[in-house]
């Protein structure tokens, strides 16, 4: 199960302003709950639009990220970074520095986050009660909407290997896919604005083939 954007939308819109950069973190970056709580200041790189995993927060204490994949760097936008910069400003201030903290600005309770956060955001906003990971398989069902390379894909999630993406997400893409067929043939052939040349270019690969083939019989 995984929210649509008209959803998400939805759960921003009726999001309490001081959560609202958190779920839109979590449905962008694809980070999980415990990453999320753990994230601190200096793991944003504004210069060059990255947040790093080096972190992890666990029933009140911070752990490093299990597997090698998952201590990674995400690619983030230019507008998720805005938001961050916005929410930098308020933010509850605490020795941690933490991006997420309560409002003391210490380490948010994971329960309390959900039953006073999560859960009361999607009854607002009228979706169907379900776990906080759903933010994690949005953000996944949108990589491969937007046609995201499967490495590119298994790097941002931090999975271990290409398999368990391929395991988890694989039912999600697409079996047909018309357009990189397209792309294929403008790759071989040149794109559709050149279709002289493309023409040409296919004239000398067949004829080329065929002379290939008449020294093969001689």
């Amino acid at each position: 199960m995984f929210f649509t954007p008209e959803e998400i939308h939805l759960l921003l819109d009726n999001a309490d302003p001081k959560y609202g950069p958190l779920l839109l973190t979590a449905v962008m970056t694809g980070m999980r709950e415990g990453e999320l709580l753990g994230l601190q200041w200096d793991d944003v790189d504004w210069h060059s639009k990255q947040i790093y995993v080096r972190r992890t927060l666990q029933i009140g204490r911070f752990y490093e990220p299990k597997t090698r994949a998952s201590k990674r760097r995400i690619d983030v936008d230019a507008e998720l970074l805005s938001e961050l910069k916005k929410w930098k400003l308020r933010c509850p201030k605490g020795e941690l520095k933490l991006v997420f903290p309560n409002e003391a600005g210490k380490p948010m309770d994971a329960t309390n986050m959900i039953k006073r956060i999560w859960y009361p955001t999607l009854r607002k906003a009228g979706l169907p009660r379900g776990r906080f990971h759903l933010l994690r398989h949005t953000n996944a069902s949108l990589r491969i909407e937007a046609g995201q390379n499967i490495k590119y894909h298994q790097s941002q999630l931090g999975h271990s290997s290409i398999q368990i993406t391929l395991d988890i997400y694989g039912h999600l893409m697409k079996p047909v896919n018309n357009e990189e067929a397209v792309k294929l043939r403008a790759t071989l052939f040149g794109s559709k604005n050149e279709a002289t040349g493309s023409k040409m270019v296919a004239g000398s690969l067949i004829g080329r083939s065929i002379d290939e083939n008449a020294n093969a019989t001689i």
